[in-house]
């Protein structure tokens, strides 16, 4: 009986405990609810922010690639300058000079070019200094203004338009007109060019022929600082040029030009005049190019007097890569290139450039290329025969030029013979 009151008495107690439990059950779930979602909330609150955030990072990315396609476009306007230039080494062998007979030639340092070009919208710029050996000078420098697609004007240190262009040669040595200071020619002014279809026309103005009165400087033209002193001032150019077939591989053009100014002389203060016309043809076929220009020109300058200068009046003293001398001062000048060009597959070599560039000068008058231009020897006549070798960046032009009292230029003999200077030039363009 003692164990059954016992027993009564458990139980009894046991359902007196049950409602305190399950009382601290319920608050502790109560509890684990209300933190399950106060950490609901914030995971909620984490997602929403991450959301934002990452909205926030693709409006950004959004912008900076906007801004990046903005300054792409910009920079692609501006036009990021573009440099360019070479360097090249030169052998020569003169038949006339002893001393390149005793040993075989000589190599010598041949150029350095440094160039720059570029642009902004319809504003565009063009830069070039050459070192030589001994001498160094401004090639180019011009700013332009493109009006349209047809029309642009440059100003600076401009080429004139005049005959053959852009050299009015083929080969590396360069001919008479080129020389003489007709062909491929940089003047201080301004130029107009104009293309419509087949018609290209330009015409200009140069205040000056060059920026000084010395010789250092690329293109031929009189020099101021010298015995005779004259210099060409206040010219004008214009050259009109009809290509027929352009747009195919087989083209001709056909040009005409003329030039002409005040030929001041700065020993008398005197100022006389000059004029030049040509006639020229460019031809294109396939891998085939040819020159043609006949130029016919005169010099009426205010020289001193022959016995204070030395110089005959039948000659005009102009000058170039720091070196003077004399050409007619009235003539007609005749040149003809002819070129192949070749694609090869030689290793890395992948071009072979064939050429021959002729031409000769008639002077009116008597003319000698030496002694002040006194006398009267043979007309001078200048070719050169040579190949090109390209392979990527690198080249060689194999020149053998000969000439025939060809101005007495860099010291060939002026003696009514023929003389040869076997010329090799290698470089590097970049």
């Amino acid at each position: 009986m003692t164990k059954i009151y016992k027993t009564i008495g458990l139980g009894v107690g046991l359902m007196a405990c049950a409602p305190l439990v399950f009382a601290q059950s319920s608050q502790d779930s109560d509890t684990i609810q209300q933190r399950l979602d106060a950490l609901q909330q914030q995971v909620q609150e984490l997602k929403r922010e991450l959301a934002a955030q990452k909205a926030s990072q693709q409006r950004e990315n959004t912008q900076t690639r906007q801004l990046a396609e903005k300054n792409s476009s910009l920079l692609d306007n501006v036009g990021t300058p573009q440099f360019s230039g070479a360097i090249e080494l030169g052998y020569t062998f003169n038949d006339w000079s002893e001393s390149s007979k005793d040993t075989v030639g000589d190599m010598d340092f041949g150029k350095f070019i440094l160039g720059m070009d570029g642009g902004e919208g319809p504003l565009s710029y063009s830069f070039q200094y050459r070192f030589y050996d001994g001498y160094r000078f401004l090639h180019h420098a011009w700013a332009g203004y493109a009006f349209s697609d047809a029309d642009t004007v440059k100003l600076g240190l401009v080429q004139t338009p005049f005959g053959n262009m852009d050299y009015g040669y083929l080969g590396w040595y360069g001919n008479l007109p080129y020389l003489a200071g007709f062909n491929d020619n940089q003047n201080a002014g301004i130029k107009w060019d104009h293309s419509q279809g087949a018609w290209d026309t330009s015409l200009a103005f140069f205040k000056s022929d060059q920026l000084g009165d010395g010789n250092e400087h690329y293109g031929a033209n009189a020099i101021g600082d010298s015995a005779q002193g004259n210099s060409e001032e206040n010219q004008l150019a214009a050259r009109v040029a009809y290509t027929f077939g352009k747009g195919s591989d087989y083209t001709t053009e056909v040009n005409l030009s003329a030039k002409g100014g005040q030929l001041y002389n700065h020993n008398t203060h005197e100022s006389g005049d000059n004029w030049a016309v040509a006639l020229g043809m460019n031809g294109n076929y396939g891998n085939w190019t040819t020159l043609l220009q006949a130029t016919s020109y005169q010099y009426n300058a205010k020289n001193p007097d022959e016995t204070v200068s030395n110089i005959s009046d039948n000659a005009l003293q102009i000058g170039a890569f720091g070196f003077n001398y004399l050409i007619p001062a009235e003539g007609q000048m005749y040149s003809a290139s002819l070129a192949y060009s070749m694609d090869v597959d030689w290793g890395v070599v992948e071009n072979l450039y064939f050429y021959n560039d002729f031409s000769y000068i008639a002077a009116s008058g008597d003319y000698s290329a030496v002694n002040g231009g006194f006398g009267d020897m043979d007309d001078p006549m200048l070719n050169d025969l040579g190949v090109k070798v390209t392979a990527g960046r690198y080249y060689a032009w194999f020149d053998i030029v000969t000439n025939k009292n060809g101005l007495n230029y860099f010291g060939s003999p002026v003696d009514d013979g023929w003389h040869t200077s076997v010329q090799s030039h290698f470089g590097l363009t970049y």
